[in-house]
């Protein structure tokens, strides 16, 4: 079967959408199929800083390789023309939605906006989604529930889990530096607890938004050497980092999944979250961590101080939250069922 899979963004991102699409690309891949990934660095330098050309350029590239199935996810600044045309591409389309982008917005969303990415996500004969959080979003835009797929990401199971860890406290949050992750609220309720003896390391882009990264770390300034900022980091990297820990926070104001809280989990690391999104599909307030209102940096001090100084309740919430993890996707469950939902869209 011969694939195209558009992910074109304005730019190419770590992202965890990222992640998904090119780790379900090679899955596509070795289950035998052709792919031709199609992304931002696919689209030639000279046309890349004009939407219309490189709309042009996707809507041939895909025309010209006649696939037997098109995946596209989001893409929206660049699928207008292929949109349009996809009555006459003739091949099913699975769309993938990672989640709805006003939730990564400061401003509101206009109904034309809104009624453009309806217009989108109706050209799929199948729709992907991560959680039954983002399922219900779409399902809000007036998409048949019967048209979705729930396939959750998987993520790294590393092999190296540390059964204790060294002290002092070391709280952890994972993702790019933005309002959507929020971790200036996250910097406010650790300055509340400047008399515990902990430390805080954020790992995360800092260029997606050089404004609020730079707020961050002026409020972070407050805290001194008890912060520290990783930057864009490997995964091993980042799996040290969870090694290193004790508990993850994060306080994202809406995850469609959240990977780095199951990769956190499986490290044995207690989360404490903000209720929103799909992170409560991951994590039992009181078992494998706490969950809070968004934005509350009072009772995000308060939850963090009681793992912070409870050495049991924290050793208790690590084996429930590893427990979890268990239970949870690997990337190769989720390819294979991927695979399938491919396949099935296909008509194979």
């Amino acid at each position: 079967m011969r694939i195209s899979f558009v992910m074109v963004g304005l730019k190419d991102l770590s992202t965890g959408g990222y992640l998904f699409n090119f780790k379900m690309a090679d899955a596509l891949s070795h289950a035998g199929h052709e792919v031709d990934v199609i992304h931002f660095s696919t689209i030639p330098e000279s046309i890349r800083g004009s939407r219309l050309k490189g709309s042009l350029y996707v809507l041939r590239r895909v025309l010209k390789y006649r696939p037997d199935l098109l995946v596209i996810s989001k893409s929206y600044s660049f699928m207008v023309p292929l949109r349009m045309f996809l009555p006459f591409v003739s091949c099913p389309v699975l769309y993938l939605v990672h989640h709805l982008e006003w939730h990564d917005r400061k401003d509101r969303v206009s109904r034309l906006r809104r009624a453009l990415i309806r217009w989108f996500i109706k050209a799929g004969n199948r729709v992907w989604v991560n959680s039954r959080s983002t399922a219900d979003d779409v399902v809000s835009l007036g998409i048949s529930r019967n048209r979705l797929s729930v396939i959750p990401p998987g993520f790294e199971r590393f092999s190296t889990v540390p059964e204790d860890r060294p002290l002092p406290v070391q709280v952890l949050t994972v993702g790019s530096v933005c309002v959507r992750k929020n971790q200036l609220t996250l910097v406010k309720a650790c300055a509340m607890l400047q008399d515990l003896d902990f430390r805080l390391v954020i790992a995360g882009d800092e260029s997606a938004d050089a404004d609020y990264s730079k707020s961050v770390r002026e409020q972070a300034a407050v805290m001194g050497d008890r912060v520290t900022f990783l930057g864009h980091v490997s995964a091993g990297e980042l799996h040290d980092a969870y090694n290193r820990s004790h508990i993850l926070a994060n306080l994202s104001v809406w995850e469609g999944y959240g990977i780095a809280v199951a990769e956190a989990m499986w490290a044995g690391l207690p989360v404490v979250a903000a209720d929103a999104g799909a992170v409560p599909e991951l994590v039992t307030s009181g078992e494998n961590g706490y969950l809070i209102p968004p934005g509350n940096a009072e009772i995000c001090a308060d939850r963090l101080k009681e793992l912070i100084v409870n050495e049991d309740l924290r050793k208790q919430m690590s084996h429930r939250a590893r427990n979890t993890a268990e239970d949870l996707f690997s990337w190769r469950d989720t390819g294979r069922e991927f695979v399938r939902l491919a396949q099935e869209t296909a008509g194979c």
